[in-house]
């Protein structure tokens, strides 16, 4: 690819993703807004049926009925859509344009009203029934955010319960500070999505209880993937998409065979 195309793209990609952002901001609540009881269960997918499938599926088995999903589709071209216009269970906010996970996050912030959140990666998905127990139990002592610490010093949003109240009051964004694109040629500085939020949190707030992590309990490797934090969630990791799909695919079902054997879709 020419350097040409590869500058169109970036700067594509950043009037998109400047877009959805102004868009999330607008309509973000205000510091006045109400909350209901509950959990919303927001997930972000592009693309991603196989492991979407299995993601809403094991969150149903190991979520309290009334808990409220929320998927985000970052407009997707593989049935997707079709697959979740089948569920009646399911809220559905279908994008025009993949904005990336980021503002794909913040977009769906907008419109959460319970008083709890939880963010599950589409290749991420519960294998307890404690999950949002012990997660809301965290906030309740005095967390502002739980989940997953995957690396660095930050809850990652493959895992990450939280309240929407906190993001609105705040400002707070999912949005990836930097890129990774110009790493060959210097050192960047570079927030993963929902790294730079668990910062601001820590600076306002200090750290100590303000975070609560629920660090890698185990690891099916090579590297990092196949992961479980706190005996609660498992992720992938692994790309779903690029070159990595198969392999990813073929490490997501073994773990799916492992703690929701039969969930594995056929066909």
């Amino acid at each position: 690819m020419s350097a040409l195309r590869q500058a169109t793209g970036r700067a594509k990609g950043q009037a998109v993703r400047s877009v959805g952002a102004t868009v999330a901001r607008v309509r973000r609540p205000g510091r006045d807004a109400t909350y209901r009881p509950g959990v919303t269960v927001v997930t972000v997918n592009w693309n991603s049926l196989p492991f979407l499938r299995v993601m809403l599926d094991a969150t149903r088995a190991m979520s309290p009925a009334d808990t409220e999903i929320l998927v985000v589709d970052n407009d997707s071209s593989d049935g997707s859509v079709d697959y979740l216009r089948q569920r009646g269970d399911v809220r559905v906010m279908r994008l025009p344009m993949n904005v990336g996970h980021g503002v794909a996050l913040d977009l769906a912030m907008a419109t959460v009203d319970t008083e709890h959140v939880a963010l599950l990666d589409v290749d991420a998905f519960p294998i307890s029934d404690r999950w949002l127990d012990e997660s809301i139990s965290a906030l309740n002592d005095g967390a502002l955010i739980a989940g997953a610490r995957m690396h660095r010093n930050f809850v990652h949003p493959c895992f990450l319960v939280t309240r929407p109240r906190l993001l609105h009051e705040y400002g707070l964004t999912f949005r990836p500070v930097g890129s990774l694109a110009v790493s060959k040629k210097k050192a960047p500085l570079f927030f993963d999505v929902g790294e730079a939020l668990t910062q601001r949190v820590i600076l306002k707030f200090g750290g100590g209880q303000a975070i609560r992590y629920f660090e890698i309990t185990s690891l099916r490797g090579p590297g990092n993937a196949g992961q479980v934090f706190g005996d609660l969630v498992y992720h992938n990791l692994w790309a779903t998409h690029g070159n990595r799909r198969g392999e990813a695919l073929e490490v997501f079902h073994e773990a799916v065979d492992q703690y929701h054997p039969g969930l594995w879709p056929k066909g």
